[in-house]
């Protein structure tokens, strides 16, 4: 004989504190008169030998079924007509009415005592469930199989009106692994491991949870429980519930007498959830026409039809609503069952009460039928204990054993742990006790596949393992209703992220990459379950679309649970496996977050916010990014751009988790290179110009650009991603069609006032080198209409033009020479502060805002050319140019000194006003005269004190770095956004605008020389360029910016660095005396073949230190 493995199920694991397996000892040691062992006894209706104790008749007492007393029975099932029991050796042993050959062997004879389902002895037999005319067992191994009458399918072998004398196995149902079996009138249900329940066979009244009435000959999963995790299902004739494993009790099927505790009459082809057992339950049985449940402190609550009083509520009246079973107050119940009309409790003390109907001696005591109050069975052996009870239609069973004789430790072994599986609910997966078990590494890793397939393929069971504190999953309802965190309005999770971390960590340790692929698969499953709970109507679509019939499918779980799923999902490391799994389990992730709503994903985003930098940085950012670089940058397929779009659209959910960071991972963090190189940006800029213009958006420029609730459709919408390099780019490319389309507009124009084209399609400025700063604002301030022109410069020198075509460099060294005038201190427009080396406005300036406005379009129009500028401003500066709000750090960081005073105050100990005597006014030297400006109206009648300190230093900052200059900075913001105020600017982040004018400071030569080409002969490995790539590899900082000054015409990296430079080396000559030269507007240097590294150092460096305009000093 096989031996099945069976699992002790306890109600502690679900804390409830009920072990429904191991009884108590009994109250009181008496004389022996059972032998050892399990014993069976059974009464009430035996008329077709359904009590298996070889009389066809009614019993009205117990009576002891010997045909099984050396069986050493495990488990016991009942239904109107029959009886099957499973003994510890996992045989199955059925009795009662043969008409449908239910009982597992041909012939229509009825079986008076058990006999040996003979088919079933290879496999093993764990679980067993009756129906009317046929049967439901789930073998070792999960597989479930059936037999007996067909004519509803409620076989689902696939085939309806032929009996089955013999149990047949369901196709594909070891895989999904069955634990759990139930059967009705005509239907059955099967549960998995997972907590999936499956539904086949008549489905009149909804019987099937399905949303129809259609019959279903091979078992379909109910789509509504997937995500709840499911511990146990009942039947009753027609109707049904679900327990899951947070105890709430969902019911479905015909409602008529109120058996599904809904507070109506009417029947649901959906599950529906009895909110008004308002308790977690542990434990639902169905009756024929009657539900009920225990909840917590083993209470009992009944409800549905009460006509022969098998409801226990002392009437025979029809109850709607789950109602407490008042009579047994005080006594702790451990286990129920019910009959067609009556119903049996056993308690933890071991009692057995029985109520309801009584016309076959189903109660097993003298009272009258109906009896409508739970009552005391006593027809027992002193010696025996009962274990659990079963009530079939018009008949009971109860196993007992006899232990009377035992010592404690004995008793407790011989509670074999598989004793009354079938009236529990199962435990959820015991994956993380599994990771701690010291078993042999092949056992280890077989067993934590299966309970990890169970934890992360169910919502419900993942909650459930990774909850801080038990709780229901039915609140909150919404995330407004929810529990808030500490600090946020958004609510708090819950959930135990150092457990989940654990648990993740403790998986990689198994090195296991079977276990591992196990994982990746259940977490694909359940991201499909979390999709089809939060858009049950996409699944209606795609399986339900054909019943004619069909009911919108509601939610059963509310959006918060699914989030929270989300949120352990998130941090699996498998997320990052960049050999295949990765990917998959993100494009999951990326098309599930894409779906929920914004009210959602800002919950998502703040619960994110908490995890440990380097954790968020690991498992949550950069698996995102890895995804993002597998799928195709260009327009391919419509489906390869959504899926770009949505895992944008997850990384976007991150980013605004880091915003509100009070440490945040660097923007380089979610700038994505691989895309920022390949995506086709003049698309995707021209997509989001479409975008904007008809659909009236106007969201002004700032951090992140954000995509709010609008659809998103191209990467502009959500620049973050883009690297600087990137948004350059579309910047240049804006900048271009504006001068494309300046040039076409002033061409007509000219054409109308008699005038070539060719005269008007440049800004032409021509400016003396003794007066840069007069004739560049002479010219630029009095042409506003032109300066979206390209850029032309001619310099004159001695009232003479000089020699050289403007390709670039001229311009750059333009912009070079205006930008040193401008800022020079004795100009006064600016003042020039030493501690951070950077200039800021002079709000005592006498300078006009004419000359202000000129210096912002310098900047607008060195950005426009694509001209570095060595410009030194604190990075508010450009942050206001974005329309950011200033605040106190931004003025610490721009006047350390200034801001560190602040902080002194808000940080002072004492009394301020008492020891500080500040009033709300600043005081500044104003050419000699001392100056007061009071910071609010009569603020310098106001002390400043300890309650006040932090207004004081808010408006002291907005005083410096606002109101103070506002005349100054509005003229150059104007005369900014005059040059440089199209849709590109929006993209980027102030310090990326920074980035874009000034290039980056650090100076990467060995990226120059891994980017540089050769022209004229010259290779990489040519002598003379591997001495002169020593020469420049020697020189100082210093000597290098005058190098790349004299080569590009600026001494400053791009914003990709130096590796975008593309420096080209061109063969000038052979050996000669004369100096190096260059082309700056092509980066070109033309370097002669010198006959000595001596030589080439000494002529280049002649060269860069003496080169300005297009001649030498």
């Amino acid at each position: 004989m096989r031996s099945a493995h069976f699992r002790r199920i306890e109600l502690h694991d679900k804390g409830f504190g009920v072990d429904l397996a191991r009884p108590a000892r009994p109250m009181a040691e008496e004389k022996n008169v059972l032998h050892h062992g399990t014993h069976i006894f059974s009464w009430g209706r035996g008329d077709l030998g359904q009590l298996g104790t070889e009389r066809d008749q009614s019993e009205p007492q117990p009576v002891l079924v010997r045909a099984v007393e050396d069986k050493d029975v495990a488990q016991v099932a009942a239904s109107v007509f029959n009886s099957a029991f499973i003994t510890a050796d996992a045989e199955l042993w059925t009795t009662g009415s043969n008409d449908s050959c239910q009982l597992g062997h041909k012939g229509h004879d009825t079986q008076l005592h058990p006999s040996r389902v003979q088919a079933l002895d290879a496999h093993g037999v764990c679980q067993v469930a009756c129906g009317q005319q046929h049967m439901l067992a789930v073998a070792d191994g999960g597989a479930l199989c059936a037999w007996g009458a067909a004519d509803s399918g409620q076989l689902g072998l696939g085939e309806i009106g032929v009996e089955q004398p013999h149990p047949r196995f369901l196709k594909g149902t070891k895989e999904q692994h069955f634990v759990r079996v139930a059967a009705g009138a005509s239907h059955s249900l099967a549960l998995t491991s997972s907590g999936q329940v499956w539904s086949f066979g008549q489905g009149s009244f909804g019987t099937l949870g399905q949303g129809d009435s259609f019959v279903a000959n091979v078992p379909r999963p109910l789509p509504t429980l997937a995500a709840l995790g499911i511990v146990q299902v009942a039947c009753g004739e027609s109707h049904n519930a679900a327990l899951t494993i947070h105890g709430r009790v969902f019911t479905w099927g015909r409602g008529k007498y109120g058996a599904l505790g809904l507070g109506t009459f009417n029947s649901s082809s959906w599950p529906q959830h009895v909110a008004a057992l308002q308790e977690p339950a542990c434990q639902v049985v169905c009756g024929g026409e009657h539900t009920m449940a225990i909840c917590q402190q083993g209470r009992v609550f009944t409800w549905g039809r009460g006509n022969c009083g098998q409801t226990g509520l002392g009437t025979t009246d029809t109850v709607t609503f789950p109602a407490r079973l008042q009579a047994l107050e005080g006594h702790c119940v451990t286990q129920i069952t019910a009959g067609l009309r009556h119903s049996m409790a056993l308690t933890d003390s071991r009692q057995l009460w029985v109520w309801g109907n009584n016309s076959e001696g189903q109660l097993g005591i003298p009272v009258p039928s109906p009896c409508l109050d739970p009552v005391q069975a006593h027809a027992f052996p002193a010696e025996a204990t009962i274990m659990y009870a079963v009530a079939g239609g018009e008949h009971s069973l109860v196993a007992v054993q006899n232990v009377g004789d035992l010592e404690a430790d004995e008793a407790q072994h011989m509670w074999s742990e598989c004793r009354g599986l079938s009236m529990a609910a199962m435990p959820g997966p015991s994956f993380a006790a599994g990771l701690a078990e010291q078993n042999d590494y092949p056992r280890k890793v077989s067993m934590l596949k299966r309970s990890a397939h169970d934890l992360f393929s169910c919502p419900g069971f993942m909650l459930h393992t990774f909850e801080m504190q038990p709780c229901t999953d039915s609140a909150p309802s919404s995330v407004e209703d929810s529990p808030t965190s500490s600090g946020s309005h958004h609510p708090a999770h819950g959930l135990d992220v150092a457990k989940i971390t654990e648990v993740y960590n403790a998986l990689l340790q198994v090195y296991s990459i079977e276990l591992l692929g196990v994982v990746c698969r259940a977490c694909k499953t359940q991201t499909d379950i979390i999709h089809s709970a939060l858009c049950p109507d996409e699944c209606q679509q795609n399986g339900l679309e054909s019943h004619a019939q069909q009911q919108r499918i509601p939610r059963m779980v509310e959006p918060y649970q699914l989030i929270r799923a989300l949120f352990i999902l998130l941090q699996n490391p498998l997320n990052g496996d960049r050999t295949g799994m990765g990917v998959q389990l993100m494009g999951k992730l990326a098309f599930v977050t894409a779906r929920i709503e914004q009210v959602n994903k800002a919950c998502l985003s703040a619960w994110l916010r908490e995890l440990p930098l380097d954790q968020f940085a690991s498992r949550c950012v950069r698996p995102v990014q890895y995804y993002l670089g597998s799928l195709p940058q260009r327009q391919g397929s419509k489906q390869d751009r959504e899926d770009l779009m949505r895992a944008v659209h997850l990384l976007h959910i991150m980013y605004q988790s880091n915003e509100g960071r009070s440490t945040r991972l660097p923007d380089s963090e979610f700038y994505n290179n691989d895309m920022s190189q390949s995506a086709d940006l003049a698309q995707e800029y021209m997509i989001w110009r479409h975008l904007l213009e008809h659909r009236n958006e106007n969201s002004g420029p700032g951090r992140g650009g954000g995509a709010g609730q609008r659809e998103l459709v191209t990467l502009c919408q959500l620049p973050f991603v883009l690297s600087p390099e990137a948004k350059a780019r579309i910047m240049q490319g804006e900048a271009l069609l504006t001068k494309q389309h300046q040039v076409q507009a002033s061409a007509i124009q000219a054409l109308f006032q008699g005038v070539h084209p060719v005269m008007v399609q440049y800004l032409d400025v021509r400016i003396r080198r003794t007066h840069v700063l007069q004739d560049a604002m002479n010219q630029l301030m009095h042409r506003p209409g032109e300066l979206k022109k390209p850029l032309r410069v001619t310099f004159i020198s001695g009232g003479v033009d000089e020699e050289g075509l403007d390709e670039g460099g001229v311009t750059k060294e333009f912009f070079q020479l205006l930008i040193r005038q401008i800022f020079n201190e004795e100009f006064g427009m600016f003042k020039y502060m030493e501690h951070t080396r950077t200039f800021w406005f002079s709000h005592l300036s006498i300078e006009l805002e004419t000359e202000y406005r000129l210096v912002g379009s310098v900047l607008g129009l060195a950005i426009y050319n694509g001209v570095i500028l060595d410009l030194h401003f604190p990075p508010v500066v450009y942050k206001k140019l974005l329309n950011g709000k200033p605040n106190f750090q931004d003025l610490k960081k721009a006047m350390p000194d200034l801001g560190h005073g602040l902080q002194q105050l808000l940080d002072y100990p004492g009394d301020v006003e008492a020891d500080l005597a500040t009033t709300f006014c600043v005081e500044e030297d104003n050419f000699g005269e001392l100056q007061t400006h009071e910071l609010k109206p009569g603020g310098s009648r106001i002390a400043v004190t300890n309650s006040n300190r932090q207004e004081y230093v808010d408006l002291h900052t907005k005083w410096v770095l606002e109101d103070s200059i506002q005349t100054q900075f509005t003229a150059f913001d104007e005369g900014f956004h005059q040059v440089c105020g199209g849709l590109a600017l929006r993209l980027f982040q102030y310090e990326e605008l920074e980035l874009l004018v000034c290039g980056l400071p650090h100076l990467d030569f060995a990226e120059l020389k891994k980017a540089a080409q050769y022209e004229g002969g010259y290779h990489p490995q040519h002598p003379l360029i591997l001495v002169f790539w020593q020469v420049v590899m020697a020189l100082t900082f210093e000597q290098k910016k005058s190098f790349l000054r004299f080569c590009t015409g600026c001494d400053r990296a791009p914003v990709e660095g130096l590796s975008g430079l593309k420096l080209t080396i061109q063969r000038g000559s052979p050996d000669t005396d004369r100096l190096p030269t260059s082309h700056t507007c092509f980066n070109v240097l033309l370097l002669p073949e010198y006959s000595s590294k001596e030589k080439l150092r000494s002529r280049l460096m002649t060269a860069i230190e003496n080169a300005q305009g297009f001649g030498l000093q």
